[in-house]
């Protein structure tokens, strides 16, 4: 199991670090075809379509995976249900798209939302046999699949950026990603789904939940996007789409690939009835490993990171990764809490959970945009993060006896190497100079270097006076 687990963790973090690398070559392109109102009436629509969405984010999938015997009968429930709520999804954006333009001032979202509401009903066609990519940890299959619409979205943004010189550029890629991927994966699963609502009120039962906490998640994410749109305009949040994808890196990037493995390795274990806690500590500590040090690292190279990768028009964002990166701190520790509850049945806890944090949302956001304009927005997105850590480990160690300590036992280490490592860098390059693109390229080299040998150097020397179980020698 361990090395079925690390061979699908491994694969997963190679679709993510493809998506990664493509998303990052696409950035450099689009943010000097684009200019950043592009980016921000993609990232408004964004922010609608996914309001309409989460009303249909009952998570099937995740349902599936805890079923001991998993019958056609389910499969081909989820499948209609999920195609069900994609003519749902493109019915409400195609009429709630000129109440969007009217409210956000931008008349351009009315054909907007409606191809991105197309694109939502192609994806909801998507094979539901691919949940056997994840049920059977064969994820070199999900690797091909995700490999082959990234790929197809990317040569379509890029193309219709170089023609185009417009937003549609993005709309099209986005487009392509869902119609690439539904294509893919009948070719690459043989299972064929045909209507049927037999299970629904089973799949319905356990989603319920799971739809309460997403669309709460929703809110408390998403809040910032809707507040950045209204009272700071397009650009602020064209700012802000681009640099989280930068920031939020070691969360979509190393987090969410494990985690998707770690869900598929709880429900067996749960079918085995088997205790998670050890699951659990082995798996937040090897997230905890890796991306720690991502976000310290992103912190200490975003001035650099910006000028290489965006250009002059997009300075204002070194200051908005830095406090994204500094929230996504925060997500990491918490980053595999949820997945343990969802395995054991208790939907309804990420639902609480996701309910304090929306209700610590807007006065912060509001507090600190008040003192630092849209910059605020992103500190209150850290503190937001900071508040639901003691949340989350209280209702851990209530469900599976493990405490913050027990995890810190695991994680002191890498944790200490990783503070180190951005003190260095900070006091080392404390003012860098990165106007020109050629000497931002040498220093992030230079940065990056630096860093990561002294995380692993350090790690290393931490871990040395220790014995084979993570004990002091002395």
């Amino acid at each position: 199991m361990k090395g079925r687990f690390l061979a699908s963790g491994s694969w997963l973090i190679a679709a993510q670090g493809l998506e990664r690398c493509l998303g990052l070559v696409s950035i450099a392109i689009l943010a000097r075809l684009l200019l950043p109102a592009d980016f921000g009436i993609v990232a408004v629509a964004g922010t609608v379509v996914a309001a309409v969405e989460i009303l249909s984010a009952f998570g099937f999938d995740w349902a599936l995976l805890r079923q001991r015997d998993l019958s056609t009968s389910y499969l081909n429930t989820a499948w209609t249900l999920r195609v069900l709520l994609g003519i749902f999804t493109l019915t409400a954006l195609a009429l709630v798209g000129p109440a969007a333009a009217s409210f956000y001032r931008l008349p351009q979202l009315t054909l907007v939302l409606l191809a991105l509401g197309l694109g939502s009903f192609v994806g909801s066609l998507e094979n539901i046999g691919t949940v056997y990519f994840r049920r059977d940890f064969a994820f070199h299959r999900e690797f091909l699949l995700r490999a082959i619409s990234k790929l197809s979205g990317f040569l379509v943004t890029v193309i219709a950026a170089l023609i185009y010189r417009s937003y549609w550029a993005l709309v099209a890629g986005m487009l392509a990603v869902r119609a690439a991927s539904t294509l893919a994966s009948y070719a690459l699963h043989h299972y064929r789904p045909r209507p049927t609502l037999a299970k629904a009120r089973e799949l319905v039962g356990f989603s319920s939940w799971l739809l309460i906490g997403n669309l709460v998640d929703y809110f408390s994410q998403r809040f910032y996007d809707l507040y950045l749109g209204r009272v700071f305009g397009p650009t602020a949040n064209g700012l802000f789409s681009v640099a989280g994808e930068l920031a939020r890196m070691p969360v979509s990037e190393v987090a969410a690939p494990i985690n998707r493995v770690a869900y598929s390795k709880y429900s067996e274990d749960v079918r085995a009835n088997r205790g998670l806690a050890e699951s659990y500590l082995k798996t937040a500590s090897l997230i905890w490993m890796v991306s720690l040090p991502m976000c310290a690292g992103i912190a200490a190279v975003a001035p650099e990171a910006v000028a290489l990768l965006l250009g002059p028009r997009w300075a204002d964002a070194e200051a908005i990764v830095r406090l994204l990166a500094l929230g996504t701190v925060f997500t990491v520790l918490t980053a595999n809490t949820h997945y343990v509850y969802w395995a054991l049945g208790h939907t309804r806890i990420v639902a609480i959970i996701s309910a304090v944090g929306a209700v610590a949302v807007i006065p912060v956001t509001i507090l600190c945009s008040h003192f630092a304009g849209y910059k605020g927005v992103a500190l209150a997105y850290a503190v937001t993060n900071a508040f639901l850590v003691p949340v989350n480990f209280a209702m851990l160690w209530r469900l599976v006896r493990v405490k913050f300590t027990d995890l810190l036992i695991h994680t002191w280490r890498v944790s200490a190497a990783a503070l180190g490592m951005l003190a260095v860098l900070y006091f080392t390059f404390p003012g860098s100079a990165h106007e020109i693109a050629s000497g931002a390229a040498i220093l992030l080299a230079v940065k990056v270097s630096i860093g990561v040998t002294f995380y692993v150097a350090t790690t290393a020397l931490l871990w040395w006076p220790a014995d084979p179980m993570g004990r002091s020698a002395g």
